[in-house]
């Protein structure tokens, strides 16, 4: 039974590898997995997204701020069983959302999935710090983190 978008949306708090569609992204696209980071506001969602284009990752960032290299997290089937190829979390681009806004940015012709709920303590840890650590994330994006169940 596929539940309703707006509703897994509302119940999701805690770590977890979500996936959908972005109406922001071009038509086609396939949907992205994204890592949620539990931030201390109920009624928001932080969101990074992972992609297998490394490279591509790299490059920009290289480009753009070395400082923000440091912030991509590489991941694989390892770390992320659902993953069917070696990937980077892009802490760089951490997404803050109402659960309201989030639900208009999701292709209602896709569903969103929560795809994985066991992340890796170590995986945890690593992304709370590269979000930390990212000269891209606004200071009280950083403040929001939900870190004291975590250490």
């Amino acid at each position: 039974m596929e539940l309703p978008n707006e509703l897994i949306i509302k119940f999701i708090s805690d770590f977890c590898v979500c996936r959908f569609k972005d109406t922001n992204h071009a038509p086609e696209a396939k949907p992205h997995y994204y890592v949620n980071v539990p931030v201390c506001d109920n009624s928001s969602l932080l969101l990074c997204i992972i992609t297998s284009q490394i490279e591509k990752k790299y490059g920009y960032y290289s480009r753009v701020s070395q400082k923000a290299l440091k912030s991509l997290i590489n991941v694989d089937n390892k770390s992320l069983p659902i993953l069917s190829k070696d990937s980077v979390i892009d802490c760089n681009n951490a997404e803050l959302f109402n659960k309201t806004e989030l639900l208009k940015r999701v292709d209602p012709k896709f569903a969103f999935k929560v795809d994985e709920r066991n992340i890796p303590h170590f995986l945890k840890l690593k992304i709370i710090e590269a979000i930390k650590n990212s000269p891209q994330i606004k200071p009280y994006i950083k403040k929001m983190l939900k870190t004291s169940d975590f250490l």
